[in-house]
């Protein structure tokens, strides 16, 4: 009995989903952020990596300020679902462009050294975040508590708590 009550209260110290959802934010927007920065200080020659694999020269320079943008928003908990769902979209964009142009083998063993690998982690990651909200500790949360819709206002229109 000693032992479960132990584990029992161990476990409610250590649950804290929106501190959860706060650290897996604040990596993966750092991880856009940097990547972001990097882009935008070398602009040309991301334009042309970007030209290079047939796209408009502007999607890179769009990349970059998005990534810049994207994860400072994440970082602070600000249009959280819709950078995370755009971010989530980019990566997997990123995976098939990977994998066209390197075929399925990669430069090493193992998953995540394979071409797509860290793209696949951090579409999955963001389509998690834009799945979980911006959590508590944001400085503009936009999911109403009772249904998780965008906007919702208590007591205006709201549909109530969502069947999970």
């Amino acid at each position: 009995m000693f032992m479960k009550n132990a584990l029992n209260s161990a476990s409610r110290f250590w649950f804290s989903r929106s501190l959860g959802i706060l650290l897996i934010r604040l990596e993966v927007g750092f991880i856009f952020l940097t990547h972001g920065l990097s882009k935008v200080e070398n602009i040309h020659r991301t334009m042309m990596m970007f030209a290079g694999m047939g796209m408009p020269m502007w999607v890179g320079a769009f990349i970059a300020w998005l990534e810049v943008i994207g994860g400072a928003a994440l970082i602070l908990g600000i249009l959280t679902r819709i950078f995370a769902v755009a971010f989530g979209i980019e990566m997997m964009v990123a995976v098939f462009l990977s994998l066209g142009h390197a075929g399925m083998g990669g430069m090493g063993s193992g998953w995540e050294s394979t071409i797509g690998g860290t793209e696949f982690f951090l579409s999955i990651a963001s389509f998690a975040i834009a799945l979980m909200g911006s959590g508590k500790y944001s400085l503009w949360k936009q999911e109403c508590h009772s249904c998780g819709g965008m906007f919702c206002k208590p007591g205006q229109a709201c549909p109530g708590p969502k069947n999970v």
